[in-house]
């Protein structure tokens, strides 16, 4: 991190959700500079969340977090991110921190993370939330009709269907995109006056409902969270001319299930 690139968030459509949240800096944030620009974010435990040192730090990641607040902030992008997100989406970030800790009380001894644990984290660490009020854009995604969900559809995106990126490696991995780049997606119906709201009462409307479905345990299993090769996303990627489409190697053909013996 030798440098604090606003022009670039600011010109990146991805980055767009956060964006109120990275111009509160002027270079890369010091674990001091969080203390003076932070909300107050308040984890079921009533701890108020701080981002620290890691070598501050006593207990397992997601305990100390809702036991104390403290969450481990190495400054680099990958934990600057997160404590973005954390700013971003506080209500989800809240009710991930909780589903860890519920599930790591509930079985102690185990050592195995289990389903649930793994869905948190796969879209806790490259999530997409995905707010659309036309489902036949939902089932183009879930089919992978790639073409006709980021080509033939692209005017829709911003007015039926858009994509707000929730994994802190995403926003990462978007610093230097590479093709192969693919998100886990929640997605989330909504009405279609929705995409006339604010971008920043979308993203509160969109951590509202999430947290809510966390709460609801209504995440089970990674296979909820379909694929979602972003880069496809119109004006997320550069060079999205014909032959970017066409490789399928990245934008991937469903796999077809085997008939039944």
């Amino acid at each position: 991190m030798t440098s604090w690139p606003l022009d670039f968030f600011s010109s990146t459509p991805a980055f767009a959700p956060v964006l109120p949240y990275l111009k509160r800096f002027s270079q890369a944030p010091l674990h001091a500079d969080w203390l003076t620009v932070s909300e107050r974010i308040q984890t079921q435990g009533g701890a108020n969340i701080q981002f620290v040192d890691p070598d501050s730090i006593t207990e397992y990641y997601e305990l100390e977090i809702y036991q104390k607040g403290r969450v481990a902030t190495r400054l680099n992008w990958h934990d600057t991110f997160n404590a973005t997100i954390w700013q971003a989406y506080p209500k989800s970030k809240v009710a991930l921190n909780a589903l860890h800790f519920k599930a790591m009380q509930a079985d102690p001894d185990s050592k195995i993370r289990g389903p649930v644990r793994d869905a948190a984290t796969l879209f806790d660490e490259c999530g997409l939330i995905l707010p659309y009020s036309r489902p036949a854009l939902l089932e183009l995604m879930v089919a992978h009709q790639w073409q006709a969900l980021f080509v033939d559809e692209a005017k829709a995106w911003g007015q039926e269907i858009s994509a707000f990126v929730f994994g802190h490696a995403t926003l990462e991995n978007l610093l230097q995109p590479f093709i192969g780049l693919t998100g886990k997606c929640w997605p989330i119906q909504v009405d279609t006056d929705f995409f006339a709201l604010d971008l920043i009462l979308q993203r509160q409307e969109l951590d509202r409902r999430i947290a809510e479905q966390i709460e609801q345990h209504a995440l089970q299993t990674p296979r909820q969270l379909p694929p979602l090769p972003y880069l496809g996303i119109p004006q997320w990627w550069p060079e999205q001319d014909a032959d970017f489409y066409a490789n399928t190697r990245y934008f991937r053909h469903a796999r077809q299930k085997s008939a039944p013996k």
